[in-house]
């Protein structure tokens, strides 16, 4: 059974009903990864194969057939929570996170964000974390159409942040070209002067 909870002020239009209480376990799947890196050097296609850090290479299969949300749950970047689309995989220090019927993925990957993953963290040498230990946890969930509209706009801003982010990095590259341009140039012209006084001076 939900519990029922008032929402925050901030909201669409439209839409004025209570959000329910569930706990994680009642609205997400999680599955296990079955891919290793170190068994595929030699394999290459066109499917996209992510680890803790992001992309790591193209394979010639893929796990899973939609979009999911991956946590890695072993070793470095433990709790780390990406989106990624249908027909890629994560290797198995990553778990798959699949949403039941009726929410919204977008929407369910932002609230994950919203979650402290790291105090359901174990082990010292090497780090771990449980689905089981963190779908536990209470969260508030509003109808299917009020996710998709949150969901639509999180989704979108991070579009817009990406953009945004590589517009800074070609800046920051142009910068750097110019300077190298900029400060060569001058150096060249040093560069003769020396050579011209020394031609000069020399005995």
């Amino acid at each position: 059974m939900s519990e029922e909870k008032l929402v925050p002020k901030l909201r669409f239009s439209g839409f004025d009903g209570k959000w329910n209480t569930y706990k994680l376990k009642d609205l997400l799947k999680n599955k296990s990864s079955s891919i290793s890196i170190n068994q595929l050097e030699d394999n290459n296609g066109n499917y996209p194969l992510y680890g803790a850090s992001g992309f790591l290479k193209s394979i010639d299969f893929y796990e899973m057939d939609h979009d999911y949300i991956s946590i890695v749950k072993d070793g470095s970047g433990v709790g780390n929570i990406s989106f990624h689309e249908k027909n890629t995989s994560v290797v198995n220090t990553s778990q798959y996170i699949l949403p039941k019927d009726n929410l919204d993925i977008n929407f369910i990957f932002y609230l994950l964000q919203t979650i402290n993953l790291e105090k359901y963290k174990t082990g010292s040498t090497i780090p771990h974390i449980y689905f089981k230990d963190y779908s536990i946890e209470k969260v508030n969930i509003p109808s299917f159409k009020e996710q998709e509209r949150i969901g639509l706009l999180l989704k979108n801003l991070d579009s817009k942040i990406n953009l945004l982010n590589q517009k800074r990095e070609e800046y920051q590259d142009f910068k750097k070209y110019l300077m190298q341009q900029i400060f060569a140039q001058k150096l060249r012209k040093r560069c003769v002067k020396i050579q011209t006084f020394v031609g000069a001076n020399s005995f």
